[in-house]
């Protein structure tokens, strides 16, 4: 064992790191003067959401072990995994992004495996206009207290990790976005839901926005 190069262990221990570093990115980084911790707090989000081996091989009978690893000693093994790290703050999530390589190369040093790091995609975070935004708010309000008759305590401003046609946009235009409770909380699923009253609420308030504008 001690003389294993364990390509799946080795991701299996950088997985579990990068969730960590997530949860509790303050154990990790710290202040640099740009950046802090707590911009990214309630807007960091790791996962990974891929992750093949070749050439898969497995070992199921015990006299069988030896034979196979006699077969596939010279061919090179690969673990191969996607990284996706998302978060408000752009210079968080590059620090986050910096601190994750490094502890990545030192496992793979330590496991005596290689390692090669492609960023396949990169897009910067976007920030909703102030102004649209407020609008938006109000008028959200204004289509809640029409629809129920009574006085809101406030409507809530979200954080959104996916990206919408609105990051495209805002290169052309001030983008803002409402959006629509699903039940439970489930969306982009088959068992996804939105209520015939939240949708209705939803066109009053857009309706609202729009006059507004006019």
């Amino acid at each position: 064992m001690k003389l294993r190069q364990d390509l799946m262990a080795a991701a299996a221990e950088l997985i579990v790191l990068l969730e960590s570093l997530c949860k509790q990115p303050e154990d990790y980084l710290s202040y640099d003067g740009q950046c802090t911790v707590q911009s990214l707090a309630g807007s960091l989000v790791c996962t990974v959401g891929e992750i093949s081996t070749w050439p898969s091989a497995s070992n199921v009978i015990p006299g069988q072990a030896s034979i196979q690893c006699l077969e596939t000693a010279y061919v090179p093994a690969t673990v191969t995994f996607t990284v996706d790290i998302r978060a408000m703050d752009d210079l968080g999530r590059e620090a986050i992004i910096y601190e994750l390589s490094n502890k990545m190369y030192q496992i793979y040093d330590r496991r005596s495996v290689f390692c090669h790091i492609d960023r396949k995609h990169d897009a910067n975070a976007v920030i909703c206009d102030l102004g649209l935004s407020s609008k938006l708010k109000f008028a959200a309000y204004a289509a809640l207290k029409r629809l129920t008759g009574e006085n809101l305590d406030d409507v809530l401003i979200l954080m959104s990790g996916v990206g919408h046609d609105a990051m495209v946009m805002s290169h052309l235009t001030k983008v803002a976005m409402l959006f629509v409770r699903c039940r439970g909380g489930v969306s982009h699923s088959p068992t996804e839901h939105v209520s015939d009253d939240d949708i209705w609420a939803a066109g009053v308030a857009v309706l609202s926005f729009l006059e507004t504008l006019i």
